[in-house]
């Protein structure tokens, strides 16, 4: 528990962040995973697309087993998060898949994203007993007209209501984790609602999240957001990082090379039909990670107007030394 309260505190730091990442970083196998239980949700936010034009489905126990096994053969991930576009908790064998990876020592921290909706006492109790780290709670709204308006839902109180509940459980079950991370992303709707949510939830949550609006590969969802990106386009690009060290495997097996990646044009590989390691290190990744090091982004048809490459920090020089040195 200490040592995960510390990793979050750490990575907010933005030069130990690249220090960790340079010493970490590797070209066999990748040293952290998004892995999608479920595409399917039961909201409709405001700041997330949901016209998908991939299948949804639900990931297969035994391919998510596929997966955990063969990460296990390197060792430990920092990272497995279970979630992509999807609300995770949709999944029935949500717990089952963390108590696997809880159980095989796949990573350091498992952790997911949800709207908390339907995290259920019988819920909450079988997520602190499969031993989940952290839990990340996107209210991403401090009064209810705005969490309607956000997240086209009246269920605010009813997300309130199971995070603290969730919290007692910990305490009745005399658990550490997992760390409970409420969640609001910072936009035009939220700018004024940002400090009373943190006053509300800094002494009952562990932390208190302060998400920046991203685009979706480039996608918009409305004019106030399109006016917000603009401005945030002013920084100079540099190469995605994630590229480096984050892919995504899809409900189906398939993997992309982006989280927000939310219509799978990058895919690169299949779980089905290939190792993820093989996928790592094959040709269509490197011809993606080889365009952002030569700043061909828009060669990329997933990356030419995406933004989301600014939320993790630059790590453009090393990168080129380090594709240099190979």
């Amino acid at each position: 528990m200490i040592y995960i309260k510390f990793i979050e505190q750490l990575k907010k730091i933005k030069f130990i962040r690249r220090m960790a990442l340079q010493k970490k970083i590797s070209f066999e196998f990748p040293i952290r995973l998004n892995i999608e239980p479920t595409n399917y949700c039961n909201l409709s936010c405001s700041m997330c697309p949901r016209e998908l034009n991939r299948p949804f489905g639900y990931m297969d126990f035994n391919l998510f087993q596929k997966i955990i096994d063969e990460s296990i053969l390197y060792g430990k991930r920092f990272i497995i998060t279970l979630n992509k576009d999807g609300e995770p908790l949709l999944h029935p064998e949500l717990p089952r898949m963390v108590q696997y990876a809880k159980d095989n020592k796949a990573a350091y921290k498992i952790n997911f994203y949800s709207n908390g909706i339907l995290l259920t006492e019988e819920k909450s109790e079988e997520l602190i007993k499969s031993g989940l780290d952290t839990i990340h709670i996107s209210i991403d709204a401090f009064t209810r007209e705005t969490y309607r308006k956000i997240k086209n839902s009246q269920k605010i109180e009813v997300v309130e209501e199971n995070v603290k509940r969730l919290i007692e459980l910990k305490k009745k079950l005399h658990s550490d984790t997992p760390l409970v991370i409420v969640k609001i992303i910072h936009t035009p709707d939220t700018q004024d609602e940002i400090k009373p949510f943190i006053n509300k939830w800094k002494g009952i949550a562990n932390f208190v999240e302060i998400g920046e609006y991203h685009t979706w590969d480039g996608t918009l969802t409305s004019q106030n957001l399109v006016e917000q990106s603009n401005v945030a386009q002013k920084t100079k690009r540099y190469p995605c990082t994630f590229l480096w060290y984050n892919p995504v495997i899809l409900w189906d097996g398939r993997v992309t090379t982006c989280c927000v990646d939310y219509q799978g044009k990058g895919i690169v590989g299949d779980i089905k039909e290939n190792t993820l390691a093989k996928i790592w290190q094959g040709d269509a990744l490197q011809k993606v990670r080889k365009a952002h090091l030569e700043g061909r982004y828009d060669s990329i048809l997933l990356c030419g107007k995406c933004q989301f490459w600014k939320c993790e920090v630059n790590l453009g020089k090393w990168l080129r030394m380090a594709r240099l040195n190979r």
